[in-house]
Parts: structure tokens; sequence; C-alpha cells
């Protein structure tokens, strides 16, 4: 049976109605990230009913993809229980095929940063991904988590792969392969995809993302260096759709691919490459 070939539900109201055919006819799955349906103290937002109706009606299955949980962080930020409690409650509300978050950490010493930062390669970073995945598991027994585009390394990035490695071990856990991600990051630290890729553990792939991205501003840094951005917005480059024809038949436990395309506002040129990306990545899938 082929993986089942759905898009990313952004709280935007012009995504939602710009995308409507997408949604009400042709995707087969909904990934949803609970945090943007809630309010502050992780009580249910504006958004959260209409997600929940809107994914009940269409009687497709949806998944839960969160993206600060903090997996790595050393102690347990004090919003965990909150978190959890939120999560288990859309667990029921949504009933998630399975649960994702990103690798990395988010809290340390009572500060929050806005994005996952990322994890050192070690036995302690391997013990704390896990506990906190265990953490996950007490409401979704199906848990993965999603490789980072770090812009910075803290070791071999070829090392990363297996360090993925010990980790799905260790928990029991999946991968969620983002493959912009995996693009973005061998490109800004000078690292050949494919080597990077060769390394993973394949048969742990449970998810793929595909989305785009953008160049950093010249004017960002004295040396003017551009960087590439993860920045779920634009066409899928060309050397994303290259990993993905690759990774399809590497992948033996691939069960959804997502399509991805965060920011706010969407314009009509925009769901209309969207909706492009999402009719070459369902030929592929073909």
């Amino acid at each position: 049976m082929r993986p089942l070939l759905g898009i990313a539900l952004a709280a935007d109201r012009a995504f939602l109605q710009r995308n409507r055919r997408l949604i009400e006819e042709q995707a087969e799955i909904f990934e949803i990230t609970p945090e943007t349906l809630w309010q502050s103290d992780c009580a249910p937002g504006a958004n959260w009913s209409t997600f929940v109706q809107m994914v009940q009606r269409s009687g497709r299955p949806a998944i839960g993809h969160g993206v600060l949980f903090s997996l790595g962080a050393a102690a347990a930020p004090p919003r965990r229980a909150a978190w959890l409690a939120a999560l288990q409650r859309d667990q029921q509300a949504f009933g998630f095929r399975w649960f994702s978050e990103h690798l990395g950490f988010a809290d340390a010493d009572g500060q929050h940063t806005a994005l996952p930062l990322p994890l050192p390669p070690t036995e302690e970073a391997i013990a704390t991904v896990a506990a906190s995945l265990r953490a996950l598991q007490t409401f979704q027994p199906t848990v993965a988590f999603e490789n980072n585009a770090d812009y910075i390394s803290l070791g071999d990035p070829l090392a990363q792969p297996g360090f993925f490695a010990a980790i799905c071990e260790r928990a029991d856990a999946r991968l969620l392969l983002d493959l912009h991600n995996a693009y973005t990051q061998c490109l800004d630290l000078g690292v050949d995809l494919d080597a990077w890729l060769d390394r993973l553990p394949w048969s742990r792939v449970l998810e793929i993302h595909l989305s785009g991205g953008s160049e950093s501003d010249p004017d960002w840094l004295p040396s003017r260096r551009v960087f590439r951005l993860d920045s779920h917005d634009g066409a899928v480059p060309e050397p994303v759709w290259r990993a993905f024809e690759r990774a399809l038949p590497r992948a033996p436990a691939l069960q959804a691919v997502i399509l991805e395309w965060m920011p706010d506002d969407m314009q009509e040129e925009h769901a209309a490459v969207f909706a492009a990306d999402f009719a070459r990545a369902r030929t592929l899938l073909r």
C-alpha cells in the first residue's frame, strides 16, 4: 500500500480558502500542529473546534505534529504537564494516527526560544530525547521526531543520522524525514546531501515532509554570505524532488507524505504553486 499524500493544515483563513479543493477533495491525510490552535494556557483557541469539525467531517485521518515540546531540554519545562494534558485532549478529539515533534530544545534556564535549537550527538542527549519521547507515548504509542534545518552543527554533520538511529532504538520511535530541512542544512554546512541521506535509518522513516524555502538577505551578515532558509514558502526545489524520488524505494515503513506551506495570508499565486507541488508529489507516489 502506497503512503498517503496530505497537507499540513495552517490556522490561516487565506490558506484554508485558497486550498479548499485540496482540503475537501484531494488530501488523503491532514497534519495538524496542536499548539497553533491553543491559547497561552493550552486551552482550545478560536480555531480549535473548526479544525476538529473539519477533520471529522472529511472522514480522513489526521496526524499530530508539534514544534515546541522541547524534546532535548535538559530539564522538562514547567509547562510540560499542561502541554501533555492538552495533547491528550487533542488526541481524543482528532484521533491522531501518530504524533511527531521537532528534535532539539526550546527551553533552558527559564528562557524559551521561538524554534528548537540543535543538540550535540551525545549519550546524554540521546537519553534526554528518549525520555521526552516516552512522555509523548503516554497519549500516543507511535511517536516520531523530525530532523531540523540546523544552521550550526555541534559535531560532525555526517554523524547526525547515527544520532537519529540511536534515538529511534532507545525510544522505540520513528523518524519524520523533512527533506527540505535536510537540503537546507547540508547546503548551509557544506555537506553532501546524498552522503547524509545514505546514513539514515531508513527502516525507521514513517513520514516525509516536502516544502520550499528562500534565501537570506545578504545584508544580514558583514560577509554578505547568503544562507538557505527553512521558511516553508515557495516551490519545492529540484534537489528536494530528486531526494524524494530516491527516498521512496528506501523507506519500507513510510506511511505519509505531507506538503507544507507556513506563512500567513497565502496569495492566489502561492496557492497555484502549492497545488502544482501537490500534483507532482501525487504523480511520483503513483
